[in-house]
């Protein structure tokens, strides 16, 4: 029974009742067939089929649109043209070094042709060959690829099929060779694709590097935006929390200085208390240094900035929370101290500043 469903199936794939003509015969467990001069053989036993004297596979076209589906689920559109041009490629790589022998390319590409329709991978038609400038055009009627896409993708175009020829015919002349899908459509003898395969730089090993290139910058640039994001939000964060402008009393205010000064928070720190002693119209501004630990140039030069501003607008400033550590590193900077007013503590530059202000700190009397 196995025999008759063999028979029916290789005369459903030529399309002719193959015991009339005496192509289909069986030998012991193997059945042979040629099918348009090729050699069909499958030794049901082993389960093995052969085309052409090599090992050969059957699989539904919904199987292999089922791999090909998960492919690019897994991996991606992107990611997945670039494993099908590869493969397609490397594998017309291969099959041309079954014909280094022979010169005659035109013979050839024509033999192919027949295997791939015996195979079902479609109708291959060589329209143009100039053999000078090792360019061909060919046209491909229903191939696999197109059959399996044309549910899944409406606009889809090959590149397993396009990149197979092109490595084929790549083999042959001795170069780098790459396509371009000149023209798909549908007809009524159904799928068309006219293809031209040329000599170009481009090639599947140049394209998986430049795929992951680009992935690299993708993911360098996913990262820097983060870091970016992250570095604003931190920036805005110690904007926020250092150098407060405080009022202590009326036309009496403080900022305390944490940290070091970069020239961003120098700039932020000057604007904020100019914009804060003419909102608060107050005359003195005590620049508390208790929380530095360390003063650099920098930091120097913009408290210098900080007490010339405030003078332009009529206010003063002094110096408080000045240590013995710090007074030393003063002294042996740039700095005069003598253009501005000084304390050891916050609490008498308060004193000094509420006593200017024509206040009295008087003890409450119990």
């Amino acid at each position: 029974m196995f025999g008759y469903f063999i028979l029916e199936l290789f005369e459903n794939i030529v399309g002719e009742n193959l015991n009339q003509r005496g192509v289909l015969w069986m030998e012991q467990h193997t059945y042979k067939a040629k099918v348009k001069s090729k050699d069909l053989t499958w030794d049901y036993k082993k389960g093995l089929l052969n085309l052409q004297g090599e090992s050969t596979l059957l699989m539904w076209d919904t199987a292999i649109e089922l791999f090909l589906k998960t492919i690019d689920d897994v991996s991606g559109k992107d990611a997945s043209k670039t494993v099908y041009e590869a493969t397609g490629y490397r594998m017309g790589h291969l099959v041309c070094s079954y014909y280094q022998e022979s010169n005659n390319i035109e013979e050839i590409l024509h033999d192919y042709s027949e295997i791939y329709k015996t195979a079902g991978w479609g109708n291959f038609e060589i329209i143009d060959y100039a053999k000078d400038k090792s360019k061909i055009v060919i046209q491909i009627t229903n191939s696999w690829e197109k059959r399996i896409f044309k549910d899944s993708y409406e606009n889809h175009v090959s590149t397993f099929i396009p990149s197979f020829w092109a490595g084929i015919f790549g083999g042959f002349v001795g170069r780098d060779m790459w396509y371009e899908v000149k023209n798909s459509e549908e007809t009524e003898e159904g799928y068309k694709e006219l293809i031209e395969i040329f000599p170009s730089s481009i090639t599947p090993q140049k394209n998986i590097h430049d795929f992951a290139r680009q992935k690299e910058q993708q993911s360098i640039q996913a990262l820097e935006e983060k870091v970016n994001e992250h570095t604003e939000e931190l920036s805005n964060l110690v904007k926020e929390l250092s150098s407060p402008i405080i009022p202590i009393l009326e036309g009496i205010l403080v900022v305390p200085l944490i940290g070091k000064y970069s020239e961003q928070r120098a700039s932020d720190l000057l604007e904020d208390a100019l914009i804060e002693i003419s909102r608060q119209k107050a005359s003195y501004l005590l620049i508390d240094v208790t929380g530095i630990h360390n003063i650099d140039e920098f930091l120097i030069y913009g408290i210098q900035k900080l007490i010339q501003a405030c003078r332009l607008i009529g206010a003063e400033c002094f110096i408080v929370g000045i240590s013995s550590n710090l007074a030393m590193k003063i002294l042996n900077s740039n700095y005069r101290a003598s253009d501005v007013k000084t304390f050891a503590t916050l609490q008498q530059g308060v004193r000094y500043a509420i006593e200017l202000s024509g206040y009295e700190l008087v003890r409450k009397k119990s």
